[in-house]
């Protein structure tokens, strides 16, 4: 039993543990987190004072947590405070379903609601089971930094406040916990000689440079611990200056696979991980969605991807239902969009972000004014009732926000709810899943005579943040398309109609594939190259050359007004979800515009636009049965979850998103394949057999040949976890690399991954065929011949788990090694070993014309002395080659390193 690893792995966790400071306001999640670690390290040292399964120590773990939790948040309901009952069991099953309930509900920091500490005391003592089990049961301790950066990563997905002084801190203690950790396992290694730590090594050189005249330094003479003085290959001494020295060479080697698997998880975090970003790790000041009392920012990266993920979404669901008291002529000319999120600050590498949205706001019960809108009477009223599905989609651990027609004047809903000065309906306390609300909203549809009327206004000193942009896009390339493009009209509707029209002409194409920008360069390059996108960049793009031009608009991102049912209520999928852009014009406030090319089936534009090319004319919303497409009109486009695809009859090009539209994602191609071959890698190195293992000097000839010992449920365990990660980052890559659509660019990634996984796994079994025929090609004569049978013969023992020193005698081997085989695989050993004996000390070798037989033979009785899995091991993983391999680069980097440090001592 490891106290000293018991104890340093707890105290890792703890540290680590740290980094949840900002989710919580006080500390008391920490000291009941304290007691669960304090708890598991207990039950994992129980369970080691005898030797248990490693699944019986996991269960353990397990059940000791299960008792402290049920001790600590339902003791009232337990048998003598302690024991579970159904009761308690079922109280403590309820308050898990309030902890998420209340997650989704509150922005960090939280209150300490009994279902929130119960999350995160639970969640902190998983680690520590983890943590324990990995690094003192299995001694993987490098390994057990996995479940400790799991701890990391909650801080970041739910974009907590935090300081940037006291996370640099806390990540420091969390990086010393996991280095002590590694340190008391180097400690423990050394004190039982579990790995052999020489301090010296042999000298590879017979020159005696760095030798004094009686021996190695420090040995008492010249026939000391075998030296005699005079350097010869083999002794073991110290050298100085450019010798050898203390063999660091297994400390080098543990030191690189340190190393490379802590790049590999610096790699594979972000793809891992939802929503982490390297910006995140060390930034201050409040994070999305706020500190909880509703100040704060929500940035683009959260928000707006959710939109940019429902419309990519292979699978639509529906994200809300509603009725409305508007005429039927109304919504079939010009129906409202549903507005969410108002965006009007641009900054710089972030792109969009809503800003100070709870300064000025009030109770929903009251609206504000509407901006810019003087005449509240001529509209007319119309009223909404909408039901939100019961997966309403929302922003993990942000306020929800209610979508609502413009400009609302009334909006009831269940629970406590927020106006701002935009008309942003926000809750950071209610949800609104499952649930029904109502609206009262006016129906502001100017005509373009109306607008004309206006001319150019100077805008009011009100709204300069909606036409501020940074330095970077203001540039004289983008200035100088807002002026190609709009210059020359005389009002303010012909300049933003003239943009609106040119962005959804058919110069641009839409393309749900297309990856997304937040920079000046990014923008000019999607009006000047590619031109492909949807709602998002061309949203986009109008509004940032509106303000270029001087006008008042802002970036907004909400709902179509969905789909017509039979029964007279609309649906609303995830997929209508939409970006547009909202100008300014005095009387009438902000009025929406279209500037997205055909496409998105549920999108169109507003009455007081011209005839845009690229969106068309207004007609009809179709009419569908819930449970059924209705049938349209073979002669135009059907829209279908938002996208436009062609009816069969019709001829020309149609906007879209088609096989061909996306190309091929190169780079998910190229990171698919290398993460077939890391699967293959980590496959190959779990159940092939281990490296050679020295026979102890006492085997005799009767001892039986080692064998390695069945593939065991921990290695088969964490072969499927291996491979259920780099699963999960390669769906994650794919979903996020280049903007890649997961329905057009899936089969080309999959079929990559499958076949360089296919290729990396049956590689070592075909290099080991072209081996073996190699040396039989290569050997020319008969002491070749002899050589080369002798050495397959090696690689076949060690390929079936039969290992021995390369010292020994070939005829001491085989007598070791033919016990219990059959006699006629016997003397065909014996052959073997009798041939190399010849080839290296005789003056003239042996026959060698039945040895490629004789080691044939010799390699099937080994394989039928072994089970089925062993067999198969030792074809599809030949632990021969792949030991071999790993050798050879052992020998290359220090090479290398020997190389340089030679160098660095002569110069």
């Amino acid at each position: 039993m490891n106290r000293r690893m018991t104890v340093t792995a707890g105290v890792a966790v703890l540290c680590t543990s740290t980094v949840l400071y900002p989710v919580f306001t006080d500390s008391v999640w920490f000291a009941a987190s304290i007691g669960a670690v304090v708890t598991v390290a207990a039950v994992g040292a129980l369970t080691r004072l005898r030797p248990l399964p490693v699944p019986a120590c996991l269960a353990a773990g397990v059940a000791g947590l299960l008792l402290y939790l049920n001790l600590v948040f339902e003791a009232r309901h337990s048998l003598l405070l302690v024991i579970p009952t159904p009761a308690s069991v079922s109280s403590l099953w309820d308050l898990v379903g309030t902890g998420f309930n209340d997650a989704s509900r509150y922005a960090p920091p939280v209150p300490n609601l009994p279902g929130l500490l119960l999350l995160t005391v639970a969640g902190v003592g998983i680690t520590a089971v983890l943590t324990d089990l990995i690094a003192v049961r299995l001694r993987s301790t490098a390994l057990a930094g996995l479940p400790l950066l799991v701890l990391f990563t909650v801080p970041v997905t739910v974009n907590a406040p935090h300081s940037q002084l006291v996370t640099g801190l806390v990540f420091c203690l969390g990086g010393a916990g996991y280095l002590a950790m590694l340190s008391a396992d180097g400690r423990e290694r050394i004190r039982v000689w579990g790995r052999l730590v020489s301090l010296w090594r042999s000298s590879p050189w017979p020159d005696t440079a760095g030798f004094d005249g009686a021996g190695a330094a420090g040995l008492d003479g010249p026939g000391a611990a075998g030296s005699d003085g005079a350097g010869a290959p083999g002794t073991a001494s110290r050298i100085r200056g450019t010798g050898s020295g203390p063999d660091t060479r297994a400390l080098a080697a543990a030191g690189r696979r340190v190393g490379l698997a802590s790049i590999v998880l610096a790699l594979c975090a972000p793809l891992l991980v939802p929503g982490l970003h390297p910006s995140k790790l060390f930034s201050s000041g409040p994070g999305i969605g706020g500190t909880g009392t509703g100040t704060g920012a929500l940035a683009l990266p959260s928000t707006l991807g959710q939109a940019v993920n429902s419309l990519r979404d292979t699978h639509p669901s529906v994200e809300f239902t509603y009725t409305t008291t508007a005429s039927a002529s109304m919504q079939s000319n010009d129906a409202e969009y549903f507005r969410q999120y108002v965006f009007d600050t641009l900054a710089d590498g972030t792109g969009w972000e809503v800003t100070d949205y709870a300064d000025g706001a009030g109770p929903a019960s009251s609206m504000p004014q509407p901006q810019g809108l003087t005449d509240m009477s001529s509209p007319p009223l119309v009223g909404t009732t909408i039901t939100a599905s019961k997966n309403f989609s929302t922003v993990s651990s942000q306020p929800t926000f209610l979508p609502l027609i413009y400009p609302a004047t009334q909006v009831v809903a269940p629970g406590t709810w927020l106006a701002d000065l935009d008309l942003m309906v926000y809750s950071a306390h209610s949800s609104i899943a499952g649930q029904s609300y109502s609206e009262v909203s006016l129906d502001v549809d100017p005509t373009t005579q109306q607008l004309a009327q206006l001319g150019k206004l100077a805008s009011p000193p009100d709204l300069t943040p909606d036409l501020q942009l940074p330095s970077s896009y203001q540039t004289p390339a983008l200035k100088k398309l807002a002026q190609q493009h709009a210059g020359g009209q005389d009002t303010e509707i012909g300049e933003v109609d003239a943009l609106a029209n040119w962005l959804s002409g058919p110069q641009f194409s839409y393309n749900l594939s297309a990856a997304l920008f937040d920079s000046a360069d990014g923008l000019q390059s999607f009006l000047t190259k590619s031109k492909t996108g949807f709602c998002v960049q061309s949203a986009y793009a109008m509004t940032v050359l509106s303000r270029l031009l001087g006008i008042p608009a802002r970036f907004v991102v909400g709902y179509t007004s969905g789909t017509r049912m039979k029964n007279g209520t609309y649906r609303v999928m995830n997929t209508d979800a939409h970006a547009w852009t909202e100008v300014f014009f005095p009387t009438f406030g902000w009025l929406r515009f279209e500037p997205t090319p055909s496409g998105q089936g549920t999108a169109h534009a507003t009455n007081y636009m011209g005839n845009a090319p690229g969106t068309g004319g207004i007609s009809p919303d179709p009419v569908i049965t819930a449970t059924a497409p209705a049938q349209q009109n073979s002669s135009r486009p059907s829209s279908q979850f938002g996208r436009t695809h062609a009816q069969p009859g019709t001829t020309g090009p149609v906007s879209g998103v088609t096989a061909g539209s996306a190309g091929t994602p190169w780079a998910a191609v190229a990171l698919a394949v290398i993460a077939a071959i890391v699967l293959a890698g980590a496959v190959i190195t779990m159940i092939a057999p281990p490296a050679l293992r020295t026979v102890p000097a006492a085997a005799t000839p009767t001892s039986p040949a080692r064998r390695r010992k069945p593939v065991t449920a921990t290695s088969m365990t964490l072969a499927a976890a291996a491979a259920a990660l780099v699963a999960l980052a390669l769906y994650r890559l794919i979903s996020r690399t280049s903007g890649l659509n997961l329905g057009a660019g899936w089969a080309t990634v999959g079929l990559a991954f499958g076949l360089a996984a296919a290729v990396a796994l049956t590689g070592p079994s075909i290099a080991r065929i072209a081996l073996r025929r190699w040396r039989w090609i290569r050997a020319g004569d008969d002491t070749s011949r002899a050589h080369a049978a002798w050495r397959e013969f090696h690689d076949d023992l060690t390929d079936y788990g039969i290992t021995c020193p390369a010292s020994e005698p070939p005829r001491t081997l085989a007598a070791r090694v033919t016990t219990g085989l059959p006699d006629p695989a016997s003397q065909a050993i014996r052959r073997l070993a009798l041939a190399e004996e010849r080839a290296r000390y005789a003056a003239s070798p042996s026959g060698s014309d039945t040895l490629r037989q004789d080691g044939a033979t010799a390699r099937r009785a080994l394989a039928a002395s072994v089970g089925p899995s062993a067999r198969w091991r030792a074809r599809i993983f030949p632990v021969s080659l792949i030991t071999a391999l790993a050798n050879t680069t052992t020998r290359a980097s220090d090479h290398v390193a020997t190389r340089r440090t030679r160098h660095h001592s002569t110069s």
